[in-house]
């Protein structure tokens, strides 16, 4: 089949990238890394050498990141925008998309599956704990396919289906969680809420839902050694111990705030994820957006000098999360 190229220059018609390279055939590790680099961005190769991509401005951005490092090794690139492919309709491209990012789900299915006929119904702990690991690499790989899936074929939405079917069975199998309490917010306004010195993840992240969801007039304290909070002075203690909002069962502070508020803004039960990912998944890798938070949050402690300096300023992180994942529902 003879594929030729209609250039268009009004760059609002242009639905298609269209991406060539070379590179010297002695450096074979660079020729590697171009094309896992193009297979990131979800490119489809219409033949030897050729490859296409919907015009988007990301994508196109990162194809003019690529042509710069091609360059870079000796090697040729060019990169075209056009309206559309001469002898190949718009829906057969489509549809090569489709093929090829839907095989990725087919995979997650399928492992999915497996996974769900392998569950014992008397899982211990250490079991549990495992299979949710297992689970969640699942779903990270089915986001990450998300984001190269162009042109939904409905494969997306059913390997999502099966992946909350294994979370549910899951969940079922391990222990019960703590009930939740919803309480009256109006006894917690204008409180002091206090917690132990030196906050990371769990505390800061509890601070940004009292502060934005629960007590928009609250203050912070946080304890020495040996201190406690006084009650007499409506002190409301958090994530230490014996504090009424802290861990409960296999809960984190945040989850127990957020459902004994009945606060289920989606934003917030996905940062809740991340926090739940970096105060328990210690030692483990982390998914991108948790790593990232975590090192943040690290580097806050650095160049901070105060325990309210470090939570005022991740403070702003947490509402720049929750806006970011606000404006992506």
């Amino acid at each position: 089949m003879v594929i030729c190229i209609t250039y268009i220059t009004f760059i609002m018609n242009e639905k298609w990238i269209l991406f060539s390279y070379s590179v010297p055939a002695a450096n074979a590790k660079a020729r590697m890394r171009v094309w896992r680099r193009i297979a990131a961005c979800g490119a489809v190769q219409l033949k030897t050498g050729l490859q296409i991509l919907p015009n988007r401005d990301d994508l196109f951005e990162s194809i003019t990141w690529l042509i710069g490092e091609v360059n870079t090794l000796g090697g040729e690139a060019i990169a075209i925008q056009c309206s559309r492919i001469e002898g190949m309709e718009d829906d057969q491209i489509e549809k090569l998309f489709q093929n090829q990012i839907d095989q990725d789900f087919f995979q997650i299915q399928t492992e999915t599956r497996e996974f769900l006929a392998a569950m014992s119904h008397h899982l211990s702990d250490e079991q549990f704990k495992e299979y949710m690991l297992a689970l969640r690499k699942l779903r990270k790989r089915c986001d990450s396919l998300q984001n190269r899936d162009f042109f939904p074929s409905g494969a997306a939405v059913k390997t999502i289906a099966i992946l909350d079917s294994a979370s549910e069975k899951l969940r079922g199998m391990g222990k019960a969680p703590a009930p939740a309490v919803i309480v009256d917010r109006s006894f917690y306004q204008g409180r002091t809420w206090v917690t132990r010195a030196h906050p990371y993840i769990d505390r800061l992240s509890s601070a940004w839902l009292i502060s934005r969801f629960i007590d928009t007039q609250a203050r912070f304290r946080f304890l020495k050694p040996g201190e406690k909070a006084v009650r007499e002075k409506r002190e409301i203690p958090f994530d230490i111990s014996g504090a009424e909002f802290s861990h409960r069962g296999e809960l984190i502070t945040f989850e127990i705030m957020a459902s004994d508020f009945n606060v289920l803004d989606p934003a917030v039960l996905k940062i809740g994820e991340l926090v739940r990912f970096i105060d328990i998944q210690e030692g483990e890798t982390l998914p991108d957006d948790a790593g990232l938070l975590a090192n943040l949050l690290d580097g806050l402690i650095i160049i901070s000098t105060s325990d309210h300096q470090v939570l005022d300023r991740a403070l702003l992180i947490f509402d720049a999360l929750y806006a970011g994942y606000s404006q992506k529902k």
